[in-house]
């Protein structure tokens, strides 16, 4: 199973960035555009797990977040990435309580690492993508992007974190949520929604 661990966000907060991709797809750029009820705040990618230590992972994860709060994000801007070269990625980047994400992040990185996960070596990017940058053409986004702007969509409260399944099909990624897990909570939630 190719597992991920994620923040959902609110409706109300995906319709923006469904409204500022449509405002994008104007451009004559290539871009493959992610669906708006795939778009989360990706906290820690696993990879290719055994289905038969599901439940192990699921424990593990769960632990993770029982002694942080809740915390609150804010979306900042539209952005591509890299900053500099030509971009691959279109994002709204994230601001708000970082130190707090940042505290969730490292707990999954340590509960998953008796896994076999790797430990992320690079530092916490919170993120919301829209959209990945294909072939010729790559280098207009920044103009794109200043004009849109993006900003102002608003923020989030992350008071919950999930352990999806990315299933990669022709039209793109599918993600199904497996568990909940409160923040602050003792016990995970729920299965797929």
């Amino acid at each position: 199973m190719r597992l991920f661990v994620a923040a959902e966000l609110p409706t109300d907060l995906r319709g923006r960035l469904e409204s500022l991709q449509r405002e994008l797809r104007e451009a004559p750029l290539p871009v493959r555009w992610v669906r708006p009820d795939g778009i989360h705040l990706t906290l820690k990618f696993l990879g290719e797990v055994a289905g038969s230590r599901l439940e192990e992972v699921t424990t593990a994860v769960a632990s993770a977040g029982r002694r942080l709060p809740p915390f609150r994000l804010e979306t900042v801007r539209a952005v591509p990435f890299p900053a500099r070269g030509t971009p691959r990625l279109i994002w709204v980047e994230v601001g708000g309580d970082i130190d707090q994400a940042r505290s969730l992040t490292a707990a999954i990185d340590a509960a998953t690492s008796p896994f076999g996960v790797p430990p992320e070596t690079r530092d916490f990017n919170p993120h919301l993508t829209l959209g990945r940058v294909k072939g010729p053409g790559r280098e207009g986004w920044r103009d794109v992007l200043e004009r849109a702007g993006g900003s102002g969509l608003g923020g989030f409260e992350v008071t919950q974190y999930v352990l999806f399944e990315s299933r990669l099909d022709p039209g793109g990624a599918v993600y199904t949520p497996l568990r909940r897990f409160p923040l602050g909570g003792e016990a995970a939630t729920g299965g797929a929604a």
